[in-house]
C-alpha cells in the first residue's frame, strides 16, 4: 500500500520498558515540525492519482471547495513521491474530527461546544447590537499557527456573501506586530481587534491560537486550539449549513 503524506497534526508515541512497567509519552507535533518530515519534492506540477498531470490553477480552485486536497505522494506507474490532487473521504474525515474534537478543546468551559457565547466584552470594540441574529467567528491569533489561515480565509470566502455571519480576529499583540503578522499571513474579510489584552484575558485564552464558532443563537458550534487541520474544514461546513 502507497504511503500517502499530509500535513495534518501528528501524533508520536513511543514506550519505555523496564521490567513489567510500560509507560507511554505521547507529544503532539506542530504542523512546521510535520512539514519537515514530509518527502523533499522538486516537481512543481500536480497530478492526479493516474499520474496525468492536472492544471494547477483549476486544481488550486477544487481545493478551496474543501472536497479535494492535494496530498504528498506516488502516482499509479511512477517512482517518485509527487503533489497529487486526490478528492477528499469525507467520511473518514468526520471520523477523524470526532475523535479529535475533545484533545483541540480550549481550556476555558465558558469556549466549549454548547455554550452560549457571552459577547458583552466586545461592546468596547464593536457594535454587539449588529450581531443579534447572526454566526459569530472569533479568531484568537498568536505569533505561530499561520498556515492556518489561508484554509480559514477560503472557508469564509466560501460563504461570505450569505452575510449570515460576522468574524473577529484577536490579538494581544501592539498593532506594529499585528500588522506585521497580518502581512505574513493575512485573514481576509474579518474585523481586526489588536492589541486586546482585555478580551484575551476575558476568554482565558492563556495565550493560545483558538478559532470559536456560533451559530445564529450564539451558542458555539465548534472551538479549538492550537490550529489543528481540522479547523478550515470544520469551519467550512459550519459556514455552509447556516
Amino acid at each position: 500500500m502507497k504511503k500517502v503524506f499530509t500535513a495534518v497534526l501528528v501524533i508520536s508515541s513511543f514506550a519505555v520498558f523496564a521490567q513489567t512497567t510500560i509507560k507511554v509519552v505521547r507529544r503532539q507535533m506542530t504542523g512546521a515540525e510535520a512539514m519537515k518530515m514530509m518527502p523533499k519534492i522538486t516537481d512543481a506540477k500536480i497530478y492526479d492519482r493516474e499520474g496525468n498531470i492536472v492544471d494547477s490553477a483549476k486544481a488550486r480552485q477544487m481545493v478551496k471547495t474543501f472536497d479535494y486536497q492535494i496530498n504528498q505522494t506516488i502516482p499509479d506507474g511512477q517512482t517518485e513521491y509527487k503533489h497529487v490532487l486526490m478528492k477528499v473521504d469525507h467520511a473518514m474525515e468526520a471520523r477523524m474530527d470526532a475523535s479529535s474534537r475533545l484533545m483541540f478543546r480550549p481550556s476555558n468551559p465558558k469556549l466549549w461546544d454548547g455554550v452560549i457565547l457571552d459577547l458583552t466584552p466586545l461592546a468596547k470594540h464593536t457594535d454587539i447590537s449588529k450581531l443579534d441574529g447572526k454566526a459569530v467567528v472569533l479568531l484568537f491569533r498568536n505569533k505561530y499557527y499561520g498556515f492556518m489561515y489561508q484554509g480559514i480565509n477560503d472557508a469564509i470566502a466560501n460563504s461570505i456573501s450569505s452575510n449570515k455571519f460576522e468574524v473577529f480576529v484577536i490579538t494581544n499583540l501592539d498593532y506594529a506586530s499585528a500588522k506585521t503578522a497580518q502581512k505574513n499571513a493575512p485573514i481576509l474579510n474579518a474585523h481586526h481587534i489588536v492589541d486586546a489584552q482585555d478580551l484575551t484575558n476575558f476568554y482565558e485564552t492563556g495565550g493560545d491560537a483558538l478559532i470559536v464558532v456560533t451559530n445564529a443563537k450564539h451558542e458555539i458550534t465548534y472551538a479549538a486550539k492550537s490550529g489543528p487541520a481540522m479547523a478550515p474544514r470544520m469551519l467550512n461546513s459550519l459556514l455552509k449549513a447556516l
